[in-house]
């Protein structure tokens, strides 16, 4: 069962999908899109500006996982696809360097030897 953050992410992608050229629309799987209908939340209502580009718009996060995964399954090529995955590849290990920097154990139990 997804969580009420999912159902209301997959709302705002449903709307935005809405707002999507047609052939861009008919490339992903009609299971997926039976999927995201399926497990819409059915009271949340978005309020977003399409007159926006979707990086401007104010989404939810988790809406935004939803949107890469179908822009890298169903949208790009292969040259695309690898890019899109270096891009991912290089958050990440941004993103763990920080960690570590964060929650180092040599640093996080120095301040208590003191």
């Amino acid at each position: 069962m997804l969580s009420n953050e999912y159902r209301e992410a997959i709302v705002e992608v449903l709307d935005i999908l809405d707002h999507t050229r047609k052939e861009d629309v008919d490339k992903i799987s009609p299971k997926f899109i039976e999927f995201l209908r399926a497990n819409a939340s059915k009271t949340y209502k978005p309020q977003l500006d399409h007159s926006k580009k979707i990086s401007d718009m104010r989404l939810m996060h988790k809406t935004r996982v939803i949107l890469a995964i179908i822009y890298r399954k169903y949208w790009c090529d292969d040259n695309q696809r690898n890019e899109f995955d270096r891009i991912l590849m290089e958050n990440e290990i941004n993103y763990q360097k920080k960690l570590r920097e964060k929650y180092n154990p040599d640093t996080v139990f120095k301040n208590k030897k003191k």
